[in-house]
């Protein structure tokens, strides 16, 4: 090798020696302007309260029917015996409440709804009295009015298109089952109907694939929210249902970002997590059950997994959301399919949680990767 030859290679060695410390001392400037966040003690520990007796109500078993046509839009007849609708949700149905209350998917709701559902030969409940049925590409829509209208099936198949674009490779069986939407034109019909409780904003359940709702103004935001349950949950098996943060990260993200209805508690809580705030990446996944806790924490706790959930999503293409919910599913620790999926430097929680923090104050690690 000539003179000419050891100079170039010098010279860059003190090139890339020099941008590598530049590197070192600006991220570091960076990160030491952030304040040290607050490890807060779990806020969910505590037993689960025992149900209002208000909430303890008999079902009745609902009666399948088949359409007559691909797509029918008609009317239930009047039952015999009064005009006053009678419940008809299953017992595995939880109450949806926005914006007082943050909804609540325990761990036995998500098992109880988890895994693909069965084949494509279902029957289709029948529709309440006073509802008009129509059968979408991918919903069986109900609404209680004399036909079902265009503009409501548009909306839903819309947010499904929409919710497809992050959540088809968990939901395959979603091109050949239906979702089963209830509208009702208020909330008197809604409780009637449901039996749930007045401060609830609807109603849903992920092993019957079935959404109740009344209009509202809260009403998409809470359709995109358990969309996204039922479609991204049914990923996981009963045995090992999704974990509780990443269930409930995606389905805020999707309801803020692709159903534009972001909560509106949740730009609020992203500024506090922005100066340091928020849960100790360890504790915040360990959190199976929000039963009984604190309603800041909750919140707090729900744009925290959302924020970390859209991380997760937007910091690198290709496969490698996929892949690291595939880890979990199949009970990889969450460290090892972190890594898996992302490679270095992600090898370890606490890695993640310095990245996405610096990130939240940045941006530049998932503006780089969008």
């Amino acid at each position: 090798m000539d003179i000419l030859a050891k100079l170039r290679v010098v010279f860059w060695c003190l090139v890339l020696g020099l941008w590598g410390l530049f590197m070192y001392q600006y991220i570091d400037s960076d990160m030491s302007s952030l304040k040290r966040f607050h490890v807060a003690e779990n806020p969910f520990t505590g037993k689960p309260d025992s149900p209002p007796a208000e909430l303890k109500r008999t079902y009745l078993p609902e009666t399948p029917y088949v359409p007559p046509g691909p797509a029918p839009q008609t009317a239930a007849a009047p039952q015999p015996g009064g005009s006053m609708l009678k419940p008809i949700a299953g017992p595995e149905i939880k109450d949806i409440a926005y914006p007082g209350r943050m909804p609540e998917h325990s761990g036995g709701d998500k098992a109880a709804g988890a895994g693909a559902p069965g084949g494509a030969d279902e029957a289709y409940p029948a529709a309440p009295e006073g509802f008009a049925a129509k059968v979408t590409r991918h919903f069986v829509v109900y609404e209680e009015a004399p036909q079902v209208s265009d503009e409501l099936v548009d909306t839903v198949e819309a947010l499904h298109g929409n919710i497809m674009l992050d959540l088809i490779a968990f939901s395959p069986w979603s091109r050949e089952k239906k979702v089963y939407i209830f509208f009702t034109k208020n909330q008197a019909t809604f409780r009637r109907m449901t039996g749930r409780p007045e401060w609830s904003g609807g109603a849903a359940s992920s092993s019957e694939r079935k959404i109740y709702l009344y209009k509202s103004d809260e009403a998409f935001g809470i359709l995109a929210h358990e969309l996204t349950h039922i479609y991204f949950d049914s990923f996981f098996p009963a045995s090992n249902p999704s974990p509780l943060w990443l269930s409930e990260g995606i389905a805020t993200y999707v309801q803020a970002e692709r159903g534009n209805s972001a909560p509106s508690w949740l730009k609020q809580n992203l500024k506090l997590l922005e100066t340091g705030s928020g849960f100790k990446l360890d504790d915040l996944v360990r959190i199976e059950n929000l039963q009984g806790a604190d309603e800041d924490n909750v919140r707090l706790w729900y744009a925290q997994s959302y924020s970390l959930a859209r991380f997760l999503m937007t910091m690198k293409t290709g496969e490698s959301f996929y892949i690291f919910c595939k880890g979990m599913r199949d009970g990889t620790p969450a460290a090892q399919a972190l890594y898996r999926a992302y490679g270095m430097p992600y090898n370890k929680l606490s890695s993640l949680e310095y990245a996405w923090r610096y990130d939240l104050k940045t941006g530049k690690i998932s503006d780089v990767n969008r």
